[in-house]
């Protein structure tokens, strides 16, 4: 009797344990709930595109988000839009977060900067993922822009040296894909990204000036340079002999203005090698020739910001919020046409 009554007991006392740990579960579910419940609301995603992050050869459009969950919750992930198939397939693993990408000319691969790495990503296979690889570069250094040169042999980065006793802290990184290494020269750049001019050249900004380099034979040479006007945040190339910069808010050509912005913005412009594209406002969209003279205009009726060059000079992409926009140049007649919103990828 005595041993059956202890058992009745303990099993009264497990089924209260067990009652009990159910409702603290329920609770704690509820309270979990609740908290992702007021986490979504704060949820926030910023859309950015990169000049080079379209790819011609397979229609794919890579694109850079920030997602804030608030502090300190804070990520950027990589995915890859396919605007025919209207897909979305994300790019992993690029840990610390993407800073700039680029498609390498006419191949199916395309570079990430991410910190202090560079790291390749190639598709082998339509139905896998994409793979990356990283490049051997030096430590202590962290990575931020990047350009490739049309043969894709030579990809142009913005270097930030960690080494404090460096006299300038920036210089420009030249990675050959023939020897699938990259050097950091002794050349220095500002905050901005270098730009080529042809297979065997670029210009690298420097504060006030623009240095041509040639690397045609393999080694870096600086050959001209060539002055452009103080507190000029954005350049974006030479056209027509001429810097086309940002200056306050005017895009000016040369001496020349083209048109006055309504803030200064490094995504008010992008080129392509035939155009000039300019969201001036939400009013204003206007395409200028190389030479700086007005083809057409339209009225966006919103802010349009620059990212991406297509698939040929007459297309670029943009973005206003979440929603994708391609801008092109048809019948002599500028056009915006919506592709996706973004957001419900």
């Amino acid at each position: 009797m005595m041993n059956g009554a202890i058992r009745s007991e303990v099993w009264k006392y497990r089924c209260r344990m067990v009652k009990g740990l159910c409702r603290l579960l329920c609770i704690f579910i509820s309270a979990l709930a609740v908290m992702c419940s007021s986490c979504s609301k704060k949820i926030s995603h910023t859309y950015r595109l990169s000049r080079g992050g379209y790819s011609p050869n397979s229609g794919t459009l890579l694109v850079k988000v920030h997602v804030d969950l608030g502090e300190p919750l804070k990520e950027i992930v990589l995915f890859a839009y396919r605007e025919e198939e209207g897909s979305a397939e994300y790019i992993f693993p690029t840990f610390p977060g993407p800073f700039d990408f680029a498609w390498a000319p006419k191949q199916d691969l395309f570079l990430v900067t991410h910190g202090g790495r560079l790291s390749l990503f190639q598709k082998s296979e339509p139905q896998r993922g994409y793979t990356g690889t990283a490049i051997r570069c030096p430590i202590d250094v962290m990575y931020t822009y990047c350009a490739w040169n049309a043969d894709a042999d030579w990809l142009a980065v913005n270097c930030y040296a960690l080494d404090k006793a460096s006299d300038s802290r920036r210089f420009l990184g030249l990675y050959s894909a023939v020897q699938e290494k990259l050097m950091v020269t002794s050349i220095p750049i500002d905050n901005r990204r270098a730009v080529w001019k042809d297979n065997t050249s670029l210009y690298v900004p420097q504060n006030d000036s623009v240095v041509e380099v040639r690397i045609d034979s393999g080694k870096p040479e600086q050959v001209k340079r060539i002055p452009i006007e103080k507190d000029a945040p954005f350049f974006y190339g030479i056209f027509n002999w001429q810097p086309l910069i940002q200056k306050n808010r005017k895009i000016k050509l040369g001496i020349r203005s083209l048109v006055e912005l309504d803030e200064v913005s490094k995504t008010a412009v992008i080129t392509t090698a035939e155009y000039i594209f300019v969201a001036a406002s939400a009013k204003t969209l206007v395409v200028f020739d190389t030479n700086g003279r007005e083809l057409c205009r339209t009225s966006p009726g919103r802010v349009v910001r620059f990212g991406s060059v297509g698939g040929d000079p007459n297309t670029v992409y943009g973005l206003t919020g979440s929603t994708l926009l391609r801008v092109f140049i048809e019948n002599k007649s500028l056009n915006i046409k919506e592709v996706c919103d973004l957001g419900r990828l």
